[in-house]
C-alpha cells in the first residue's frame, strides 16, 4: 500500500466514524452501552490510545530511535485495554473528543513522511509485519471493528 493509499483510507475512515457521531449529544457520548458498558466516549478513548502508540512507534522509527512493538497477545491487548479504560474514565469528553482529532492528524503528518519502501519492509520489531499492516491495524481497520457497535448503539436507541 502506497501513503496516498493510507492517506485515502485515514481520511475515509475518519469521515465514517465522524459521520456515526453527528447530532449526538455529551449525554449520549457519555451514556453506556455502545460497547456492553462502554460509552461511546470509552470507544473513542480506545481509539486514541491505540493510535497514540502508534504515532509514538513512528515518530521514534522516524527519529531513527529502536521503537517499542506494540502487543500482540490477547492478554496484553486486554490488560492494556484496561488500564487505559481505566485512565480515561474521568477524562472530561471534550478533551477525548480534541485527543481522538489530534492524534489522527499526527498520524497523517508521520504517513505523509513515508516512502513506499518504508511502508512495504516486514520489520523484526514489529514481529514481521510492515509499516503498512501496522497502520492499517492501528487506525482504520481499527475504527471499522468498532464503527458497527457504534451504528448499532445508535439504532437501538433510535438515534439514527
Amino acid at each position: 500500500m502506497k501513503p496516498s493509499e493510507l492517506l485515502t483510507r485515514l481520511h475515509e475512515s475518519r469521515r465514517e466514524l465522524e459521520a456515526a457521531l453527528t447530532g449526538l449529544t455529551d449525554a449520549q457520548l457519555t451514556s453506556p452501552g455502545a460497547m456492553d458498558d462502554w460509552t461511546v466516549k470509552d470507544v473513542l478513548a480506545h481509539l486514541t490510545a491505540w493510535e497514540v502508540e502508534l504515532v509514538t512507534l513512528l515518530g521514534r522509527w522516524q527519529l531513527g530511535h529502536k521503537p517499542n512493538p506494540l502487543p500482540d497477545d490477547d492478554q496484553a491487548v486486554a490488560r492494556l485495554n484496561a488500564k487505559w479504560h481505566k485512565d480515561y474514565q474521568e477524562r472530561p469528553l471534550e478533551r477525548v473528543l480534541a485527543n481522538w482529532r489530534a492524534v489522527r492528524q499526527q498520524t497523517i503528518r508521520q504517513v505523509e513522511r513515508l516512502k513506499d519502501t518504508d511502508l512495504t519492509t516486514p520489520r523484526k520489531w514489529l514481529h514481521g509485519e510492515t509499516l503498512a499492516d501496522t497502520i492499517k491495524s492501528e487506525t482504520f481497520e481499527h475504527e471499522a471493528e468498532h464503527l458497527p457497535h457504534l451504528l448499532d448503539w445508535r439504532r437501538k436507541n433510535r438515534l439514527e
